[in-house]
This record gives structure tokens, C-alpha cells and sequence, in this order.
């Protein structure tokens, strides 16, 4: 299959969401009209989108819910689990470990490192939280493809440079700084203060 711009990866992410709440309420036939109600995206381009796939859904009858969302996750993922390790077990990094969609069949959250004493042996959700200095070894051995940094500001970049360190070349970062990272490491922010003045601006436009 040829590869797919990334605008129209973004809405096939979209789709698993979606089909993954489906699948939660025992909806097993979804039609390309439904995926349009939910997802606010026209149903015309949700059936090109689809159409990339071959051998899913059948005309005037829909798509199997669950196949459908295996083979978009097969051609997104390639039959790999995503592992991820977060920096910052506080309020921020608190919710995230407790966030589901974290902890699926598809995407896991393995590890957790944080610098406070007294949270450092203990479980979250599940996930142990490590010492920052162990974030190397750990990381190697839990085959970690991203790291999440939720950190205050003044700690993102020396766990950047951990990240880096361990030889992660993702980053998802909810630090409200800009970090400094090889060029062949990949950063992708999240500051919560300009997405929700972006957010008014475009609608006083």
C-alpha cells in the first residue's frame, strides 16, 4: 500500500477512536454515514479515506466494526505495540498515567520516572514509577518508542536530554518550554495556554 499524507493519517486515528467507542457500546456494523455523524467529517471523504484499504466493507451493508479497526491499526502501527515512558509523575503526569487510552492492546505505557523520594518504588495505574538516573536502562529494556515530558519548565530539558540519552527519537511534550534535541529526534508539543488562545482567536474571526 502506498504511503498516506499525513492529513489523512490524522483522520484514520480519528476512526480508531471512534470505532474503538463502538466497539465499547456492542456496535459491531458501522456504515460509512454513522463514522460521518460521529466524526463530523463528510461520509464522501471517509469512503475514499477508507477505500485506500482493500478487502473492508461491503456495499449498503457497512463495515465490520472490528476489522475495520485492526486493519487501520495494522497499517498504521505494522503489527507493533507503541511503548511509551513518562517524565513527571505530578498532577499532569498523574492524569496521563490514568488516561485509558494509554494502556491499550496497541499503545502502553511501561515505565514512569520521577525525581520525588516518595514516589519513586510505587505503581500508578499499574505503571512503576523509576528513579530519573534509571531512565536509560529502563527504557532500553522496555523497548520504549516515545517519551512523554510532563515537567515543570525548568526540568525539560535536562530529561530532553535523558530522553535523547536512552536513544528515543520521540517526544511528546506538555512542558510549557521548547527543548533543544538532535535533528534526528522528533518533538511534538503540547502547550494548553496557546491552544486555548488559538482556539478563541479563530473564533472571534
Amino acid at each position: 500500500m502506498k504511503k498516506l499524507p499525513r492529513k489523512t493519517i490524522t483522520r484514520v486515528l480519528l476512526y480508531i477512536r471512534t470505532l474503538e467507542g463502538l466497539l465499547k457500546e456492542k456496535r459491531y456494523l458501522v456504515s460509512s454515514r454513522q463514522l460521518s455523524e460521529i466524526t463530523g467529517l463528510s461520509d464522501v471523504k471517509i469512503r475514499k479515506d477508507i477505500s485506500n484499504f482493500k478487502s473492508v466493507g461491503k456495499p449498503r451493508v457497512g463495515y465490520k466494526t472490528a476489522d475495520l479497526k485492526k486493519t487501520l491499526e495494522n497499517y498504521l502501527l505494522q503489527n507493533h505495540t507503541v511503548h511509551l515512558v513518562l517524565f513527571g509523575v505530578g498532577n499532569l503526569g498523574s492524569a496521563i498515567l490514568k488516561y485509558p487510552g494509554f494502556h491499550q492492546k496497541k499503545i502502553k505505557l511501561v515505565a514512569a520516572f520521577d525525581v520525588d523520594r516518595n514516589k519513586i518504588g510505587k505503581k500508578v495505574n499499574g505503571v512503576r514509577v523509576y528513579p530519573l538516573e534509571r531512565a536509560p536502562e529502563v527504557i532500553k529494556r522496555r523497548r520504549a518508542d516515545i517519551g512523554i515530558i510532563a515537567v515543570p519548565k525548568e526540568r525539560c530539558q535536562e530529561v530532553a536530554d535523558y530522553i535523547v540519552l536512552s536513544g528515543i527519537h520521540r517526544i511528546l511534550n506538555f512542558a510549557p518550554h521548547s527543548i533543544n534535541v538532535p535533528e534526528k529526534v522528533q518533538v511534538r508539543s503540547i502547550d494548553f495556554t496557546l491552544r486555548i488562545l488559538s482556539l478563541f482567536c479563530d473564533a472571534q474571526s
